[in-house]
Parts: structure tokens; sequence; C-alpha cells
């Protein structure tokens, strides 16, 4: 009762976060009506918070390694059975590249980069990656403070008494400004969010933007 209680009173300030988030990936990106997304490990959201985001590109692939995990599906939008470390694409084979709080669950920091690498590997015109912040005191997936850097052996036994969304243990790695900097070199790093909540990394390729653009007319035309 208690648990229901909190996800009840925190859910409409999950929704505006990850609203803000999905605008802010409109802003950046600035999708044309030809373009493509991938979105790794996606999903709708609670409210259909991306649903603005995905309606504005010509199609979208959503990947994840959960069969179940995307149902509502806007007519644009298909969805694959995939591992975000290791896409099975070409390079540059999606305009831009999109994905929300997954890097964190994917494993250990070689995992990590190597999601990082395919992001930027299958981005034509660039990326836009949104994660919580490891330097934001309070953990979101369990409402613990500093759960995130507790040893893992702590955290197996704190996961019991979680009052967030996440129930049972996981690998669960936090990010830094600094690693995502080391991750996405060439990208912009920035925190957003009540005091910092969240770290957003964006991307454009230089030139790549010109050349889908032109691309997009050419295809209009013909």
């Amino acid at each position: 009762m208690f648990r229901s209680l909190i996800h009840k009173a925190t859910e409409p300030v999950h929704g505006r976060l990850r609203a803000q988030r999905s605008d802010l990936a409109v802003q950046i990106m600035q999708p044309e009506p030809y373009m493509s997304l991938l979105d790794i490990g996606g999903a709708a959201g609670y409210a259909g918070e991306y649903d603005r985001l995905r309606s504005l590109f010509r199609r979208v692939l959503v990947v994840n390694l959960d069969p179940n995990n995307e149902k509502a599906l806007l007519p644009n939008v298909e969805f694959e059975v995939a591992d975000g470390c290791a896409l099975p694409y070409p390079d540059e084979s999606f305009d831009w590249v999109f994905s929300n709080a997954v890097i964190e669950h994917v494993g250990d920091r070689r995992k990590q980069e190597a999601f990082a690498r395919e992001m930027q590997r299958v981005a034509r015109v660039g990326y836009f990656m949104a994660t919580p912040n490891k330097h934001f005191f309070l953990d979101p997936h369990t409402y613990f403070p500093f759960y995130h850097l507790f040893p893992v052996g702590v955290q197996r036994v704190a996961i019991h008494f979680s009052f967030g969304h996440m129930r049972h243990w996981e690998p669960l790695r936090m990010l830094s400004a600094a690693e995502l900097r080391q991750m996405f070199p060439d990208a912009e790093v920035k925190s957003i969010g009540p005091l910092g909540t969240n770290l957003v990394v964006y991307g454009r390729k230089a030139g790549r933007a010109l050349a889908a653009q032109f691309a997009g007319r050419q295809g209009a035309e013909e």
C-alpha cells in the first residue's frame, strides 16, 4: 500500500521529467519528415511522453532485449529485438539515434563503452542520450539515497525494501558527466532537471545534417 502511494505521488514528477527530456530531444534534433530514428531500449513512457518525438520522424525503429517491452506503437514505429551493445545494423543506418535511461543498466564500463560506440556508429546525423546523474543523491530506481553507490552485497539486501519501480537486483552503473565525455568525445554533456537529476549527451556529425537534408529532398522530388 505504501509503495503504491509513493508511485502515485511520484509518477507526475517522472512524467514531467520525461516530457522535458523528450522536448529537449526535439529541440536539438529538429527532425525533418523524411528522417529515421533508432530508439535503443525504448519505451513509450508511462503517458506516451516520447510519442511526440517519434511522430516527427518518417520511420522509427525501437530495439530492446525484452520482446514484450514495447506494446503501444505509433503507425510509423517498428519494434525489433536487438542488443544495444552490438547492433545488427550497418554504419550510419539511421539519421538520429535516441536512448533514455538505458546505458546505466547494460553492465560494466566495458559494456557501456560498447553501447556508446554503437550509438555513434549507426547515427548518420546525430545522437541524443539521457541517463540519471551519478552525483545526484537520490537513486531514481529505488528512491534510496545513494543506492547506486552501495556495495553490491548491500544492494542485494536493500532492493527488497525498495519503494521504487526496481524490485529485484540487477547491475546498475550510473555515470558521471566526466565519464560520458570520455565515451562521447565529440558530444555536448549537460545536466538537466531539478538539482541536475539527469545528464544528457548529444552530438551532431559534421556535414551529415546537410547531406541528409539533400538526400531527403531528392527522395521527395523523385
